[in-house]
């Protein structure tokens, strides 16, 4: 059995066996050595469906309570789209397929026909935005789509409120990290997106992040992430899109704190875990962080 398969079962037994119970949210309190509250630290789904939504009254109710949001970017900035779609085509002498192994070529149409992605348009695309594509495809097929995302939601929630909305990262460093790791790590990634996909198994991998996620669970997140990037030719594209990143991104947090005002801070629930993980990064500059559980005192 395939290790996404194995961790999808124990995600939906796990589920299942704590549903009663009081659960923590992917929601952390950041306090500082003297133990002020200096933000909130919050884990998203970047796709996901109606069933996300309303958030945990906790989260809503510390995004009320903060003087402004802090996102990897801003999902509504207008140039974020068209600067994602020119740093993803390809030079126009220069094909896809003229990047993949041969065995690949086939696999990666076949994928692209599944999940409704035209040959014409798959060619033009960098690897990294190819299997971007994909995934984003798979994900609408299995019902989980951006404009769910809990990241366009708080960005809205915040405009609607008049508070400040500030991008970690710029789209230009995005890019860099999707394309990173070298062509052998590039390939191993796209070949794994067309693996979950030849299995038809996209929705029970989405579904079983956003369970591990409704849990605020970031062992059982990490684990479904790194099992589901098991080639060992994907190391060094892991080491930049999330470990740097991670490292990147607690500077941003801790640059962006001020004196009496407290920031609701969201990235990517995939960056929290692991030795490498934004709350170990935080943690290891003199952070406390507490993880709300629903319904608890805050």
């Amino acid at each position: 059995m395939k290790g996404w398969r194995r961790v999808a079962l124990v995600l939906a037994w796990l589920w299942s066996a704590a549903a009663a119970a009081r659960e923590p949210l992917y929601l952390w309190e950041l306090r500082d050595g003297a133990g002020t509250l200096r933000a909130w630290l919050y884990g998203t789904i970047h796709v996901c469906d109606a069933a996300c939504f309303p958030l945990p009254a906790d989260v809503r109710a510390a995004l009320e309570a903060a003087d402004g949001l802090a996102l990897e970017l801003d999902p509504e900035d207008p140039e974020l789209g068209p600067r994602l779609g020119r740093a993803g085509l390809l030079a126009a002498a220069t094909r896809l397929d003229d990047l993949l192994p041969a065995d690949l070529r086939p696999r990666v149409a076949s994928a692209a026909a599944r999940v409704g992605v035209p040959q014409a348009v798959l060619q033009r695309l960098q690897p990294w935005m190819a299997g971007t594509l994909l995934t984003l495809r798979a994900a609408q097929q299995a019902g989980f789509e951006t404009a769910q995302g809990v990241d366009l939601w708080l960005a809205r929630a915040a405009r609607a409120r008049g508070l400040p909305l500030r991008a970690l990262e710029s789209v230009d460093r995005q890019v860099e990290a999707l394309s990173a790791g070298g062509e052998a790590a590039q390939r191993a990634s796209l070949a794994e997106i067309v693996e979950l996909i030849e299995a038809g198994a996209a929705k029970e991998y989405f579904v079983a992040m956003l369970e591990a996620w409704r849990r605020g669970d970031v062992a059982a997140l990490e684990r479904l992430l790194r099992d589901q990037a098991a080639s060992p030719d994907l190391a060094p594209l892991l080491a930049e899109l999330l470990d740097r990143r991670n490292r990147e991104m607690a500077d941003a947090i801790v640059g962006d704190l001020q004196p009496g005002r407290r920031t609701f801070i969201a990235v990517g629930a995939g960056h929290f875990g692991g030795s490498e993980g934004l709350l170990a990064a935080l943690a290891a500059r003199g952070f406390r962080l507490r993880q709300v559980e629903a319904g608890g005192d805050d």
